[in-house]
C-alpha cells in the first residue's frame, strides 16, 4: 500500500510532489516533529527492508533502536533546532550498509533523502589501506637505510632496537612497535615506540606453543621463523588473550618479524597500525617485512661482534696487566716440554727466584726432592694435555730451600687444531691457610654440635668427629656427597626439598636456621634438629663455603609440648571452675539469701555460716580461675603500659571499704607512671592488700604504703603491715615461687598468684620483716 505525505496543515501534498517522491532515484522518508514515520516511498522502504504500514505513525527509535544515541539522532535533532540542512556519513550495524544522508527541516516535518553508500566505501578503505601499505613499504626501504648507516655508529644492541621503534612509528602511520628478546621460554620486551600506554605492562607473550601466549603472532614468528600478518585482530581467534587490550589502544593489524641472522637469534619485532589489512593478508607477500628484519638482525650482530672485539682486547690487556702485577699468585707459561717461559711478580715473591733466574729451567725444581724423582711434575702435564687441566694441593720448595704448601693448577693451551703449544701455571701459597684449616679443625672436633664445611652447590667437604659419631659412618661415607643424602636426615622429599631452598638461600648470602625433621641412623626413631647454615664469604663478598651446624633438640621439644598439654590441662580446670563451680556456688548462695526470709531462731545462724561460707569459696574460685589465666598465658600474653598509680589508689580505697577496722596510709606521694603489666595488675596489690589485713592479729591493723621510682627503669611499691610476719620457710616458699603446702585457702595461695603475675611482667617480689614487727612486701615492675 503507498501513502502519501501530508502537508503543514494535515491534507495531502500535491499529487506532482508526491509523484516526484515516488519517480526519484533516492530513498526518502518523512518525520513528524516528533520523529514518527508519515511517509516512505518505495526505495526507501527496499533499503530498509521493511514495509510501510509497519512504519508509519511509529517512532524512528522505536524501530531502528540501533539509530538511537548516533549520529542519526543527532543530526536529525540538529537540523529541527538549527532549521538547516544537514548532511552527514554514517554505518548502521543491523543493516550492514553505509549511508549518505541529506535532511532538509520544515515547520512541522523532516524530509531525509538517503543513499547506500557501501560499495563507493569499501573501495575508498580499499584504497587508503593501499596507500598506507605504500607508505609502510616507502617507510621500510627508509629505515633499512638508516639501520645499515647507524650500525657504524651504533654503540650497542639497545641502540638499535630503540632507534628502529623509534624511526618506524615517527615515518610510517604505525601507532606502536617494539621489540622483544627471548629469556627462556618468555619474549621480555626491551624497546618500543608510539602509542603504547601500558600495553607492554598489562600483556605477556611466550614461544611456548603449550601456552596460550606463545600460540600468537609473535611467539610463532620466532619458533616458526617466519613473518606473521594478522589483518584484523578483532576476527583473529588467536589474538584472544590480547584482543581486549589491543581494540581499546587502537590496535586493528598487526606484523611480527622475526629477528634471525646465521643461526642466532635476536628476538621480535612487532608492529601495529589502526588500519585494517595494513600489512596486507595473513598469507600475502612478507618480502618488504623481512628484508626490514634482515637489516635489523645484520646491525645488531654487527654491533654486538665489535661490542666482543673490543671486550676481548680489554680483557687481554687487563689480564697481560694483571698477571704482571699481582703478588699473591705466582703466574708463568711454560713451553710444551715444561721449561719456564714467562715469570710475573708474584712468581719471584713466592717461588724466590728472579726472571732472569728462572727462565728456560724446567718447572720441577720447584718440587721436592722426592716428588720430582718419583715424576710429579711430568704427571701434572700429562694429565693437563689430556684432560685440559690439572689440579694439586702438596708441598712446593722456594730458591732458598724452605717448604710451602701450594694450590697448583696447569691449565694446557691448544691450538685451533688441538696440538699443545704450552702451559700455564698457577700457584697459591696455602701454608698460612693450612695452619688455619688445622686450627679449625681442631675447634671442628672439639664442638658438641654436629658440624661441617660445604662447598655452596652443597657437596660436604668436612664434618667434625660428632657429626661422624652420630651418623654411626666414616668420615668417607659422608664427604663428596651432598649434604642432603646424609643418613640422619629423614629423606622424605619436603625434608630434602626444604634442605636444597636452605643452601640455595644460604648460597645467596643468606644465613638460614630452621627445625629439620631428621631420623636416629642408630635407632631409627624421629629426631627434631635445630639446623642452621652461615654463609662464608671471601674477601670480594662472594659466598665461597657453607658451615652447617646441628643440634639435637627432640627431647627440648619434647619437654615444650609437655608443657603445652600441661596448660591445656589447666585452661580446661579454668573453664571446669567458670561454668561448673562457680554456677552452682551463686546458685547456693542465690537460695540462701531466699531461706533468710523464712528462718528464725538458732537456724539462722547456721545460714548465715553457710552464706559465708559460699562466699569464701566463691573468693577462691575467683582467685583459682586468675591463677590459671596467670600460668597458661605467662609465655604468650602481651604487656602492656599500665597506670601503676592509678591502679593502686583504686586498690587502697577498695580497703578501706572493706574493712572498717584498718588504717591506711601513704609514704609520700603516690606517683602517676605506667609499669609494662596485664589487666591482671590489680590482683597483684589485691593480694598483697588483703593478707596484710586478713592475717594481722591486731585490734587496729595498719597498713603503710610507699612508692619509689629508681634509676635502672623500675618502680617498686613497698606495703607494710603490723601483722604477725611471715616465718622465714614461708618466705622463702613465696619469693622461690614454691607451690608445696597450698592445698588450703588460707595458706598463701593468692602469694603465690602475686609471685607468678610479677614474675611474667618480668619484674620481682621481695619479703622482709617490718620494724618492730610485721611484714614488708617490695614489689618491683619494669616501667613502659
Amino acid at each position: 500500500m503507498e501513502h502519501t505525505p501530508t502537508n503543514q496543515a494535515g491534507g495531502q501534498l500535491d499529487a506532482d510532489v508526491y509523484e516526484h517522491l515516488e519517480r526519484t532515484s533516492e530513498a526518502v522518508f518523512a518525520l513528524d516533529t516528533e520523529f514518527r514515520f508519515t511517509y516512505l516511498n518505495g526505495k526507501a522502504s527496499a533499503l530498509l527492508d521493511r514495509d510501510p504500514d509497519e512504519l508509519i505513525g511509529e517512532l524512528v527509535w522505536d524501530e531502528f533502536p540501533a539509530a538511537l544515541s548516533s549520529t542519526f539522532q543527532r543530526e536529525y535533532e540538529r537540523a529541527f533546532e538549527e532549521d538547516e540542512h544537514v548532511r552527514f556519513t554514517e554505518y548502521y550495524g543491523p543493516l550492514g550498509r553505509w549511508f549518505e544522508v541529506d535532511a532538509y527541516p520544515a515547520e512541522t516535518s523532516l524530509t531525509v533523502y538517503f543513499r547506500d553508500v557501501t560499495d563507493r566505501r569499501n573501495r575508498e578503505e580499499r584504497l587508503e589501506r593501499q596507500r598506507d601499505r605504500l607508505d609502510i613499504l616507502e617507510t621500510f626501504t627508509q629505515v633499512i637505510s638508516e639501520v645499515s648507516s647507524a650500525s657504524e655508529d651504533a654503540i650497542s644492541r639497545a641502540h638499535i632496537e630503540q632507534l628502529v621503534c623509534s624511526r618506524l612509528v615517527e615515518t610510517t602511520p604505525l601507532n606502536f612497535a617494539w621489540i622483544g628478546r627471548v629469556d627462556g621460554d618468555d619474549i621480555e620486551p626491551s624497546a618500543w615506540a608510539g602509542a603504547e600506554h601500558g600495553y607492554l605492562d598489562e600483556t605477556s607473550f611466550s614461544i611456548d606453543p603449550e601456552k596460550e601466549t606463545g600460540r600468537g603472532p609473535a611467539g610463532r614468528a620466532v619458533s616458526e621463523r617466519e613473518v606473521q600478518i594478522t589483518a584484523d585482530i578483532e576476527q583473529c581467534d588467536a589474538w584472544e588473550p590480547w584482543r581486549e587490550a589491543a581494540l581499546e589502544r587502537g590496535y586493528r593489524a598487526c606484523a611480527c618479524v622475526p629477528l634471525e641472522y646465521r643461526g642466532s637469534n635476536y628476538g621480535v619485532l612487532c608492529l601495529y597500525s589502526d588500519s585494517v589489512g595494513a600489512f596486507g593478508t595473513e598469507d600475502g607477500p612478507t618480502n618488504s617485512l623481512q628484508q626490514l628484519g634482515d637489516a635489523i638482525t645484520h646491525a645488531i650482530d654487527t654491533v654486538e661482534r665489535r661490542q666482543e672485539e673490543r671486550e676481548l682486547k680489554r680483557r687481554r690487556e687487563e689480564f697481560s696487566t694483571f698477571v704482571d702485577d699481582v703478588e699473591e699468585y705466582a703466574i708463568f707459561r711454560l713451553d710444551p716440554d715444561g721449561h719456564v717461559a714467562s715469570w710475573n711478580r708474584g712468581a719471584e715473591d713466592i717461588k724466590g727466584y728472579s726472571e732472569s733466574e728462572v727462565l728456560g729451567r724446567h718447572f720441577s725444581i720447584f718440587y721436592t726432592e722426592e716428588d720430582a724423582e718419583d715424576g710429579h711434575p711430568e704427571e701434572m702435564l700429562a694429565e693437563a694435555r689430556r684432560t685440559g687441566q690439572a689440579k694439586d694441593e702438596a708441598w712446593r720448595v722456594r730458591k732458598d730451600g724452605e717448604r710451602f704448601w701450594a694450590s697448583v693448577t696447569v691449565s694446557a693451551l691448544t691450538d685451533e687444531d688441538g696440538t699443545c703449544r704450552g702451559f700455564v701455571k698457577v700457584v697459591r701459597d696455602m701454608t698460612d691457610r693450612r695452619r688455619r684449616e688445622r686450627r679449625l679443625e681442631a675447634v671442628f672436633n672439639r664442638t658438641f654440635q654436629f658440624m661441617g664445611l660445604m662447598e655452596p652447590d652443597g657437596t660436604v667437604l668436612k664434618v667434625n668427629d660428632a657429626a661422624t659419631e652420630f651418623a654411626g659412618a666414616d668420615r668417607s661415607e659422608l664427604v663428596g656427597k651432598r649434604f642432603w643424602e646424609a643418613p640422619w636426615w629423614d629423606a622424605n622429599a619436603e625434608t630434602v626439598d626444604g634442605l636444597k631452598d636452605a643452601i640455595r638461600w644460604a648460597s645467596a648470602g643468606d644465613f638460614v636456621r630452621y627445625e629439620a625433621s631428621g631420623r636416629d641412623p642408630k635407632t631409627g626413631e624421629e629426631l627434631v634438629v635445630d639446623f642452621s647454615i652461615t654463609p662464608v664469604r671471601d674477601e670480594r663478598g662472594e659466598v665461597v663455603l657453607l658451615v652447617p651446624e646441628g643440634r639435637d633438640v627432640t627431647d627440648r621439644k619434647q619437654h615444650e609440648r609437655d608443657l603445652r598439654r600441661e596448660r591445656e590441662r589447666l585452661e580446661f580446670m579454668n573453664r571446669i571452675l567458670r561454668h561448673n563451680l562457680l554456677n552452682g556456688l551463686n546458685v547456693v548462695s542465690a537460695r540462701a539469701e531466699i531461706l533468710e526470709d523464712f528462718v528464725e531462731g538458732p537456724g539462722r545462724d547456721h545460714l548465715v555460716t553457710v552464706r559465708n561460707r559460699v562466699e569464701e569459696m566463691v573468693d577462691l574460685v575467683e582467685t583459682m580461675r586468675t591463677f590459671t589465666k596467670a600460668i597458661v598465658d605467662s609465655e604468650s600474653h602481651e604487656l602492656v603500659p599500665k597506670p601503676l598509680g592509678k591502679t593502686l589508689v583504686r586498690e587502697l580505697e577498695r580497703l578501706d571499704d572493706d574493712y572498717a577496722d584498718v588504717v591506711v596510709s601513704t609514704d609520700g606521694a603516690i606517683p602517676d607512671v605506667e609499669v609494662m603489666a596485664d589487666d591482671l595488675l590489680s590482683q597483684v596489690f589485691e593480694n598483697v592488700l588483703s593478707n596484710a589485713v586478713q592475717h594481722n592479729d591486731k585490734a587496729v591493723p595498719r597498713v603503710t604504703v610507699g612508692v619509689e621510682r629508681r634509676d635502672d627503669d623500675t618502680v617498686s611499691v613497698r606495703i607494710a603491715d603490723n601483722g604477725p610476719g611471715i616465718p622465714d620457710e614461708e618466705k622463702r616458699r613465696i619469693v622461690e615461687k614454691g607451690i608445696e603446702g597450698l592445698s588450703t585457702p588460707g595458706s598463701g595461695f593468692g602469694l603465690y598468684l602475686v609471685k607468678e603475675l610479677v614474675d611474667s611482667y618480668g619484674g620481682r617480689v621481695d619479703v622482709t620483716d617490718n620494724d618492730p614487727e610485721g611484714a614488708i612486701f617490695t614489689i618491683t615492675f619494669q616501667t613502659a
